[in-house]
């Protein structure tokens, strides 16, 4: 059935087929019963799926132990001009330059405080937090505090996106000095609560050898909770002619993103979220075995379709 669905989709653009497949999973959800409780799920949809939590209140039922709602800005941003998303099917990859295009923290938060209570116990929410793109590099940590701000009492856990390659400047606060400040002042804002919630880092495939290993190794000393690997690879895309730049994803980004993670591994003893290019169980068993405390799925669930988490659920607990 999925591989039909999938065909009809393709058929359409990329973006316009992504909205169609929200509207296809809300309605495959009404048949699908909801999990009460979520124990020992290590599996989740990466942030860029679900951008404003429009089907925050259905992920449960396909499987996923969490969601990363996101990237958010503290201000709606449009993000940048159509057309943004473009499949390749027959090396089952995806291109976006989407740009941060999300309606607000202050419009998220209130969808995620309205469906937060219906979730099933254990089921936990990360919300992936970006700078608007008029937003200057030295005031960068006061967005990323502000777009926190509307989710501390709803987060289970923030993620800094400082490697999207889809905003303009954004990959070069991959440094200690940038990172630190950042982290700092939302650590800061969720203190003020007398909460506890983890700060995740998010970090390009691009970055490797010592270049990685300093800015982890700063992190860890700074306070970062852990990290995840990776984002979307940066590259071009030719569209009727124009050349595109933006990031990939999906099956070219599976070995990049692996070895990302055996490398992060050596360097900290910190939790490690691994995505990109987890198109399989196989894959997926894979990065644990590499280190692994958790994986999340974006383009391999849009090519493995709906019932992929669950395959791999079966395969974690035939290796156990």
């Amino acid at each position: 059935m999925w591989s039909l669905a999938r065909a009809l989709l393709f058929m359409i653009p990329a973006e316009e087929a992504h909205g169609v497949g929200k509207v296809l999973m809300r309605m495959l959800a009404r048949f699908i019963p909801a999990p009460r409780k979520i124990q020992n799920n290590p599996i989740g949809l990466a942030a860029g799926f679900d951008k404003n939590a429009e089907l925050l209140d259905v992920l449960p039922k396909f499987g996923f132990g969490h969601v990363e709602i996101g990237t958010v800005t503290p201000r709606p941003q449009g993000g940048n001009p159509r057309p943004r998303l473009f499949r390749n099917a027959e090396n089952k990859t995806l291109f976006n330059r989407m740009g941060f295009n999300n309606l607000g923290a202050g419009i998220v938060s209130g969808r995620v405080r309205r469906i937060r209570p219906k979730l099933p116990e254990g089921f936990k929410v990360g919300i992936n937090l970006g700078k608007n793109k008029d937003t200057p590099d030295e005031s960068a940590a006061e967005d990323y505090a502000a777009a926190a701000r509307s989710f501390l009492d709803l987060a289970d856990y923030f993620v800094i996106n400082v490697s999207s390659p889809n905003t303009p400047g954004l990959r070069a606060l991959q440094t200690p000095e940038a990172l630190i400040p950042i982290l700092n002042r939302v650590r800061s804002e969720i203190e003020s609560t007398g909460r506890s919630i983890p700060v995740w880092v998010k970090l390009a495939p691009e970055l490797t050898g010592t270049e990685l290993q300093t800015l982890i190794e700063a992190l860890d000393r700074g306070g970062a909770s852990g990290f995840i690997l990776t984002n979307t690879q940066g590259g071009v895309y030719i569209d009727e002619g124009k050349e595109l730049t933006g990031g990939w994803s999906g099956q070219n980004l599976t070995t990049h993103s692996r070895q990302r993670l055996i490398e992060a591994r050596s360097y900290t003893r910190l939790p490690l979220i691994s995505v990109g290019g987890i198109m399989t169980p196989e894959e997926a068993l894979e990065r644990f075995r590499a280190g692994a405390s958790e994986i999340q799925l974006y383009t391999g669930f849009v090519y493995g379709g709906p019932f992929l988490v669950r395959n791999i659920l079966k395969a974690i607990r035939k290796q156990a």
